[in-house]
């Protein structure tokens, strides 16, 4: 078994497992952690898939993209997928974002 620093990339997926305007949930068992990866205008965005609107959460990765936006498909909230920043609510808190990037082909993700 390889360990990886906390703050390594770790490969994710290849380039065509990612396609524009659509989200894609990713799970990273080993650290219990539900990540959506979204491309918009061919840049790759990385945040939290579970929202934080209320107590149970929902998968954003079934929510609504449009642009740089994701709503919640259970609670309506909104938010950026840039900054994770709320954009309205019930949500009180963002989303944490993570470093993402393509390299050779290979989608990568540090969170």
């Amino acid at each position: 078994m390889v360990e990886l620093a906390v703050d390594a990339f770790r490969t994710i997926g290849t380039g065509d497992a990612f396609p524009s305007d659509l989200v894609v949930p990713y799970y990273l068992e080993d650290r219990k952690l539900r990540v959506s990866i979204a491309r918009v205008d061919e840049c790759l965005y990385a945040f939290d898939d579970l929202c934080t609107c209320a107590q149970e959460s929902c998968p954003l990765s079934g929510g609504l993209l449009a642009g740089k936006t994701i709503m919640c498909q259970c609670h309506g909230s909104r938010f950026d997928i840039v900054t994770g920043a709320v954009i309205n609510g019930p949500a009180a808190r963002p989303l944490n974002v993570y470093d993402v990037q393509e390299v050779n082909g290979t989608v990568r993700v540090r969170v």
